[in-house]
């Protein structure tokens, strides 16, 4: 058995001293915790079961009064609807697409790249004027144009879309 100096004793002393008490926030009794603990966020919870306790009590309680998700957004605009579903999968909305990629040469019309071998490039039709605002060009091939997944992603969206009139 290691027999520890009177030097090394007091330093063991020393480190059990630092640290905090502090009460459970569940049950209220008292603990101790090490620097480390506290640094941590240790210094709560007297045990992992009182913590687990507390998070049962508290899912029923906690309703975020500000749930900005969904329709409750100031930026909802009515999620996508099935009618716009039904109208992107529709066979005209295909023809659409094809016929602005045969008149754009499946060619990028920002940057000019286009498909060849050994590198693919992914094409969007994009609608010049939104597809949302203008019902009556969702099949203009005029309203059209193709875009590398690049340059459509680095087009307007949102509110600057919206202010076209």
């Amino acid at each position: 058995m290691r027999k520890f100096t009177e030097d090394h004793k007091r330093k063991i002393s020393e480190s059990l001293k630092k640290g905090t008490h502090f009460n459970c926030k569940l049950c209220g009794s008292q603990f101790w915790r090490k620097p480390y603990e506290i640094k941590r966020g240790n210094n709560k919870f007297c045990s992992k079961n009182c913590y687990f306790e507390w998070q049962k009590g508290r899912s029923k309680k906690v309703v975020s009064p500000c749930d900005k998700s969904g329709a409750n957004n100031p930026n909802w605009r009515g999620g996508i609807q099935p009618i716009n579903l039904k109208i992107r999968a529709s066979d005209e909305f295909k023809q659409w697409r094809t016929s602005v990629f045969e008149r754009d040469g499946y060619t990028c019309q920002e940057c000019g790249s286009r498909s060849r071998k050994g590198m693919a490039i992914i094409l969007h039709a994009h609608h010049i004027k939104p597809f949302a605002k203008f019902p009556k060009l969702r099949f203009e091939i005029e309203n059209g144009q193709t875009l590398c997944k690049d340059c459509h992603y680095k087009k307007p969206k949102g509110a600057e879309v919206w202010s076209i009139t």
